[in-house]
């Protein structure tokens, strides 16, 4: 049974399909995945007995559980294989993207403008983000020192809220709103960058650096 005081954080952890529910209702368990369930949800204007109910009939994905039973240098070779490599090939291809969207419909959708602002800001903060970790933080963790990242964590924070506002900016990525098919394949593209994310963040923060800090 699952208690309204469990983190949603440990949620994910010990039931991962639950994340694709928290995503669709809006609820954050990366950043702020330390907040029980019920705070959480009352945040959200959400009935917490009905996700409860919602998250206990949900399937584990095989494949997701396997990451708590990584040791924390191999938790660190699939962060960097997985979603540190998807971030180099997707980041570039992003940028080309919105940089095409917005040449072409800049004068029908001012949003557009900001959206390719906030997208480079993330772009900038990602990158020098997973080049820090693979050069300094990463062996640490693997050499098994105790090592504190908060300074990581507050750049997931800025990342988190880079997020929120390019989601603002597109009415949550909405496919309705495409004026061509490249805007479409812009939003689709950014959608699932999101979810990427929002896993890639939950692993660093509620599994390996609580782990590292504890050795």
């Amino acid at each position: 049974m699952i208690s309204p005081d469990t983190t949603v954080a440990d949620l994910v952890v010990a039931r991962p399909a639950s994340a694709r529910i928290f995503e669709r209702l809006g609820l954050d368990y990366c950043c702020g995945g330390k907040r029980p369930l019920a705070d959480a949800c009352r945040k959200r204007g959400l009935d917490v007995d009905a996700v409860v109910a919602e998250l206990e009939g949900a399937e584990s994905a095989a494949g997701a559980c396997e990451i708590a039973g990584l040791s924390s240098a191999e938790l660190c070779e699939h962060i960097v294989s997985t979603h540190h490599a998807r971030l180099r090939e997707e980041l570039p291809r992003l940028s080309t993207l919105v940089d095409k969207v917005v040449k072409a419909h800049g004068k029908d959708d001012a949003r557009l403008v900001f959206v390719r602002g906030a997208f480079a800001d993330l772009r900038a903060e990602l990158e020098e983000h997973i080049d820090e970790e693979e050069r300094v933080l990463f062996p640490a963790i693997a050499a098994g020192d105790t090592v504190t990242a908060s300074s990581f964590e507050d750049d997931h924070e800025r990342a988190g809220a880079l997020l929120e506002r390019l989601s603002e900016l597109t009415d949550g990525y909405d496919l309705r709103g495409a004026l061509c098919n490249t805007h479409r394949a812009t939003l689709d593209a950014l959608a699932e960058l999101q979810l990427d994310l929002h896993q890639h963040i939950h692993e660093e923060n509620n599994v390996l650096f609580p782990r590292a800090a504890a050795v």
